[in-house]
């Protein structure tokens, strides 16, 4: 049975108000401006946020069930509710002012899908309640603290036909079935498309945590499930290359220790040749191309910070499963460079048969240091013939291993006190951020630092020239060098008490990705970077960085705009790009 609504708001018993995706809406706290238009291109998601509380600290909270009216097909409207995470710690050691709050407390972040226009139907006992039907967050309103609902706009990136549109948010009392408060976007999407997205952006997936997590095993029906429901996540908000864990990735290990078994290869040893089965890395990356990724990320040849050692590969050898390969290996054994070769050899075909092709990037070993070049340069000759034509790069500081050709695509942490050598001198780099770039304005996206601070990457990476992002955690949920396991629902400050540093996703019970406002927020990131380059078509680069400085000035990786200034600045954005089409 579907109740019918009450007509119109006439009372504002309720502080609401909507605010843009870069406000962060706090409990006792809603400083965001709102606003009342918005433009959008025809294929991009656009979000914003309902915040709401009682006016009357006297009024016992309010049980409210939403509606959302528009002339707009509803199908393009996704709708969350925004949860609150305990931050013990918010800050880092050497902080600066880009941040929401420096206190522990309830900060914003995970968006828990809830059901647009769920049938509601009277199912009270004692006196009459109005339920959301199949609705698993219901929504109470109280004095105490806000509630903020998150909405998304063409979340899955469609054509939406160009014209005017008004959004009208609803909250309705669950008891008395009357209209509480009521808020309007104007929303117009202009008749121009956003170029494909050719940024390559990858946030390292850690099939171990999920497994552990879950208590699932490795590669098994119900880890492919999960795995599955991660990617598709990752998917929506830009990331389009994924990591493969052909070996167990030699990732935040102690030195002479190991992390889960994680690998997709069969490995097989007669004592004189190697033989390889392909078979459970085909099934992976079939699921990765369903769920829509384009690119593959390989897992690292060498060991982390130098290329010292050999990943944990296991294989079976002469009837025996057992480990080949690992910590006690130099990495410039003989034994080891014959295996990589055979290994790379057999891949290569194997690769284009599933139809990856040259679409993946190989590493040799995580932020080598420039006292761990000789080992560093004798691993790129082990490999360099075998991968001639392939992406190759690693995420490093030094210039150095660019300048004498050891790294020939380097990913540069934007901290780098070189960075304007890469930026000068290099055709194509990308950029990598950690948890410890928390100041002097450094792009970041930990739970506690601005949005914008988030978000304004894709301008940053536009103006220098930036190809790619990488991100070592998308869900990487063990503590400092794969110590302990911890659940970011409840304890969002888990690696190395910076909350937030090392997932953007949440992991739900049943075994699905609940996804972040961050990740959305640095998606429209990627998006600002890819209208810039619609801009840059019509215009050319010279002018479009003309623009760029007028509205913004100087930007460079210490810049962060404030919330507004951001979003004012991609409306004008795209009040530029309407002047060509």
């Amino acid at each position: 049975m579907c109740i019918a609504l009450a007509e119109g708001c006439k009372e504002k018993i309720i502080n609401s108000r909507i605010l843009s995706s870069l406000t962060k809406v706090f409990p006792d706290s809603n400083n965001g401006e709102k606003i009342e238009k918005a433009t959008l291109l025809k294929n991009e998601p656009f979000s914003f946020q309902t915040a709401v509380k009682i006016n009357d600290n006297n009024m016992p909270p309010v049980p409210v069930y939403v509606r959302v009216e528009t002339d707009l097909d509803i199908k393009y409207i996704s709708e969350y509710m925004v949860g609150y995470v305990p931050l013990t710690r918010a800050t880092y050691y050497n902080t600066d002012d880009f941040y929401e709050r420096k206190e522990p407390g309830l900060y914003p972040d995970m968006l828990l899908k809830r059901k647009i226009n769920a049938d509601v139907e009277n199912d009270g006992f004692w006196t009459p309640r109005l339920f959301e039907q199949e609705q698993e967050y219901l929504l109470t309103i109280n004095a105490d603290s806000f509630q903020t609902l998150w909405f998304t706009v063409n979340e899955n990136c469609e054509d939406i036909e160009p014209g005017n549109y008004t959004i009208t948010v609803s909250f309705y009392s669950a008891g008395s079935n009357r209209c509480l408060a009521s808020e309007t976007l104007e929303l117009e999407v202009i008749d121009v498309e956003l170029p494909k997205q050719d940024l390559l952006y990858t946030s390292w997936f850690h099939y171990d945590c999920l497994a552990d997590t879950y208590n699932v095993d490795v590669f098994s029906e119900r880890h492919f499930e999960i795995i599955r429901s991660f990617v598709t996540e990752a998917v929506k908000t830009g990331m389009n290359m994924i990591l493969l864990p052909a070996f167990t990735p030699p990732l935040d290990t102690p030195v002479g220790k190991e992390r889960k078994t994680v690998q997709l290869v069969g490995v097989d040893f007669d004592g004189k040749n190697y033989k390889f089965d392909f078979s459970l890395m085909e099934r992976f990356i079939k699921l990765c191309f369903d769920c829509g990724i384009t690119h593959f990320e390989h897992c690292h040849l060498f060991t982390q910070w130098g290329a010292q050692h050999a990943p944990k590969i296991m294989a079976t050898v002469n009837g025996e499963y057992k480990q080949l390969f690992g910590w006690d290996t130099d990495s410039k054994s003989q034994e080891y460079s014959f295996f990589l070769k055979s290994y790379l050899r057999a891949l290569k075909p194997f690769l284009n048969q599933v139809g990856v092709g040259k679409n993946i990037l190989f590493h040799i070993s995580d932020e080598p240091n420039t006292k761990h070049l000789s080992y560093y340069e004798n691993a790129v000759k082990i490999v360099s013939e075998e991968l001639e034509g392939y992406m190759c790069g690693d995420a490093l500081a030094h210039f150095e291993y660019y300048k004498n050709g050891s790294v020939k695509l380097p990913i540069v942490v934007v901290s780098s006190e070189e960075m304007d050598e890469f930026v000068n001198n290099c055709d194509k780099f990308w950029v990598y951020y950690t948890g410890e770039q928390l100041h002097s304005g450094y792009s970041n996206r930990i739970i506690s630092t601005t949005s914008a601070r988030n978000r304004v990457l894709g301008l940053q990476m536009y103006v220098s020239g930036a190809k790619g992002f990488l991100h070592w955690g998308y869900n990487y949920y063990y503590d400092t060098l794969s110590h302990g396991l911890f659940n970011p629902t409840y304890n969002p400050c888990g690696c190395g008490q910076v909350p937030g540093t090392s997932f953007v996703v949440y992991p739900k019970a049943n075994g699905e990705a609940i996804p972040s406002l961050r990740m959305k927020v640095l998606y429209e990131g990627f998006n600002d970077y890819r209208a810039l380059q619609l801009l840059e078509s019509f215009i050319g680069r010279e002018d479009t960085l003309r623009f760029v400085k007028e509205i913004m000035g100087e930007v460079n990786y210490k810049f962060c705009p404030a919330n507004r200034e951001l979003f004012e600045f991609r409306q004008k954005l795209n009040e530029e790009i309407r002047k060509y089409i």
